[in-house]
């Protein structure tokens, strides 16, 4: 087993990189993943068993999103969210404060680090495939022997 230190931004990114991207308002496929991908059953398995590693931690980090755009953010429309534009006391539209609070509050959660152990894959596993798409964070982990 490997260890990496990844920024919790990029276990997010790599989560999408394994298993894809769907718009969550339209429900369109976005982003393809690569476990979507024609792959060895081993490879395949080991991937498999990442992404459900880095699922949990999306998942904690998606809850902590949530609370806090119910701590920052107003009712609208039965839906809790914060306005990019608000007006201030002389009626001008400003930044809301409450947005740059929240940018502020979760870009700070997304630069933090976390280990995150898995099986080395080498980049001669994944050789094979052809796609369109592109793999970064994914790409920076793999052992390229």
């Amino acid at each position: 087993m490997e260890k990496k230190v990844l920024k919790l931004r990029d276990i997010i990114q790599m989560e999408a990189e394994l298993n894809g991207y769907v718009n969550q308002q339209t429900g369109e496929k976005v982003f393809q993943g690569i476990l979507s991908q024609k792959l060895p059953l081993a490879t395949k398995y080991w991937l498999t068993d990442l992404s459900g590693k880095l699922k949990k931690e999306v998942d904690a980090m998606s809850a902590l999103r949530d609370e806090l755009v119910k701590k920052l953010g107003t009712e609208k429309d039965g839906m809790i969210q914060i306005e990019r534009i608000v007006k201030d006391e002389d009626g001008n539209d400003v930044i809301n404060p409450a947005l740059i609070e929240f940018e502020k509050e979760y870009g700070g959660l997304l630069e933090q680090e976390k280990e995150v152990e898995f099986k080395s894959i080498k980049l001669s596993e994944i050789a094979n495939i052809e796609t369109s798409e592109t793999y970064p964070v994914l790409f920076s982990v793999l052992d390229a022997e």
